[in-house]
């Protein structure tokens, strides 16, 4: 991976993050009256781009390290649990005083009086699996979470499976997912494409430029013109023909519009390829201040929704720009020092999970 390309994926997550926390902000009206719903909608897109983003990423991670299935699986889990376990436990924590003030804003409610039965379930990413759609406490982003875990474990399993026992494991593993996590599995498989088809992408410069142009275009043009709806329509005939061959109805969960999704992913693959080979290259100063800003947005994506939450049980519902500015700059700042024992302690939780995963080093 070249390392504009580097830099401009990580813009892209950090772009996808506000996109998602505006999204959400106005779909649970807290934003200023006057914001479209159209960012709700983005809110959905920008999870699709983390998907693509996540496949390619740890698709290059993996070819590049020549690891065992031990390194995967501390990378893995270093990453993920780094910020997973602070997250669901951040959520009920301020969910139960949010609850103090404004009950209504948390129903339905019956997870918080077993928070010893559904945290284990939540860091075992089985809120989206056969169990049900079910998001920890106000974690609502959490789903995807619960989706990216198992394309994680398939894709080592499909990687560092040897011998007889590698197909089995890996049919369990699907049979696992169940049906929300298929759907969506092609587009996390699209960003593996990616990494796997860019050491062979070679056009122009302005090539590249005017592909990404394009790729903006097409978006902007797939929402506005009515297209994305007949797509949305088309996702829920399709869903219909997927429930004849379950045993019970599907419910779609997180998977609202899976052909839309297709859409939207193909768009930011097309991006992507044209950010490789535009030769837009950041200044020193910028590379670092985008990496930097990269680095929280796992946190703010897990803890924002708990955070708005909040902000409705305190009655800021429509606010001003004002008072928007001020929620926003707060939810940031939280979600600065949640990660100083998180998402930045990385280090941390691999040794941990080092001392404890099978097949480790001897003292």
């Amino acid at each position: 991976m070249n390392p504009v390309l580097s830099v401009w994926l990580d813009l892209c997550r950090v772009l996808a993050a506000v996109f998602v926390f505006l999204g959400h902000a106005v779909g649970l009206e807290v934003a200023p009256s006057v914001m479209s719903k159209v960012w709700h909608r983005s809110a959905d897109d920008a999870v699709t781009v983390f998907f693509v983003i996540s496949g390619l990423v740890i698709a290059y991670a993996t070819a590049r390290s020549h690891g065992t299935w031990r390194d995967y699986a501390l990378a893995r889990m270093s990453r993920v649990y780094s910020v997973a376990l602070l997250a669901v436990v951040f959520a009920y924590v301020v969910d139960k005083v949010g609850m103090q003030i404004r009950v209504e804003e948390y129903a339905p409610e019956w997870q918080y009086p077993r928070p010893w039965l559904f945290m284990p379930f939540h860091w075992a990413f089985l809120g989206e699996t056969w169990a049900g759609s079910i998001q920890p406490f106000s974690a609502a982003p959490y789903w995807s979470l619960s989706y990216e875990v198992w394309y994680y474990v398939l894709f080592g399993c499909l990687t560092y499976g040897r011998g007889w026992w590698k197909w089995p494991l890996v049919a369990m593993v699907c049979a696992i997912m169940g049906p929300r996590i298929w759907l969506l599995m092609p587009i996390w498989w699209l960003g593996v494409g990616l990494c796997r088809f860019l050491p062979r992408w070679d056009v122009s410069v302005w090539t590249g430029r005017t592909m990404m142009v394009m790729a903006v275009l097409a978006y902007v043009a797939f929402m506005v013109s009515g297209v994305r709806d007949r797509v949305d329509a088309a996702s829920q005939d399709w869903y219909a023909w997927f429930n004849t061959f379950l045993p019970r109805p599907f419910e779609r969960g997180a998977t609202v519009h899976a052909l839309s999704d297709y859409v939207v992913a193909v768009m930011f693959a097309v991006f992507v390829l044209g950010c490789a080979r535009s030769g837009l290259a950041f200044s020193q100063r910028r590379e670092r201040l985008v990496k930097w800003l990269a680095s929280y947005t796992f946190t703010f994506y897990l803890v924002h929704f708990t955070l708005l939450t909040f902000c409705l049980a305190l009655g800021q519902r429509t606010v001003g720009w004002g008072t928007f500015a001020v929620i926003t700059a707060v939810i940031i700042l939280i979600s600065w020092a949640v990660a100083q024992v998180g998402e930045q302690r990385r280090g941390v939780y691999r040794r941990w999970f080092d001392a404890v995963l099978p097949g480790g080093r001897k003292a």
